[in-house]
This record gives C-alpha cells, sequence and structure tokens, in this order.
C-alpha cells in the first residue's frame, strides 16, 4: 500500500504566509461602515473562506499539487478583492 505523501514544511509556510493578510480582518470591518448589503455578507464570509482554502491547500499538496497552488493564487486574489471592496485599493 502506497503511504501518502507528507507536505514539505517549506509549502506549510508558503500557506501560512498566504493566509496571514486575513489578520487585518478587523481592520477592515472598520473602515467598511459603508458597505451595506450582499458586499458586507461577503466581508464576513471572508475569514471562514482564508481559513477552508488554507486547510484544503495544504490537504490536497500530496496529490494534486497543481490544485495547491491554484488554491493559493485564489487565495492571494481573494485578498486584493477584500480589500478593494472596503476602498483601500
Amino acid at each position: 500500500m502506497k503511504q501518502p505523501s507528507r507536505v514539505p514544511a517549506w509549502m506549510t509556510v508558503i500557506i501560512i504566509i498566504a493566509a496571514l493578510p486575513v489578520l487585518a480582518f478587523p481592520l477592515m470591518l472598520s473602515m467598511s461602515h459603508d458597505i451595506a448589503g450582499g458586499n458586507r455578507y461577503f466581508l464576513w464570509l471572508y475569514p471562514a473562506y482564508v481559513v477552508a482554502a488554507s486547510l484544503l491547500a495544504w490537504q490536497c499538496y500530496g496529490r494534486r499539487t497543481v490544485m495547491t497552488w491554484i488554491i493559493i493564487a485564489l487565495m492571494l486574489l481573494t485578498h486584493l478583492s477584500m480589500w478593494a471592496l472596503v476602498g483601500v485599493i
């Protein structure tokens, strides 16, 4: 039986670094007083999405390396779009 390959430490570090911008979520909330409706809902889902994307990227590295990179790229684009949503970019 084939052993599942472990995620290398460098990939774990990359995933953690890619997820770190979510720590600015309280700042985003304080800057989002003009946002209402569905956009505010997306802002509140943002931390849950980043946690889920990080776990999925870490989990799928052993079998689908390319999928891990795609998830990381989407997570980085999501960080950018959330800053654009609150009006910083």
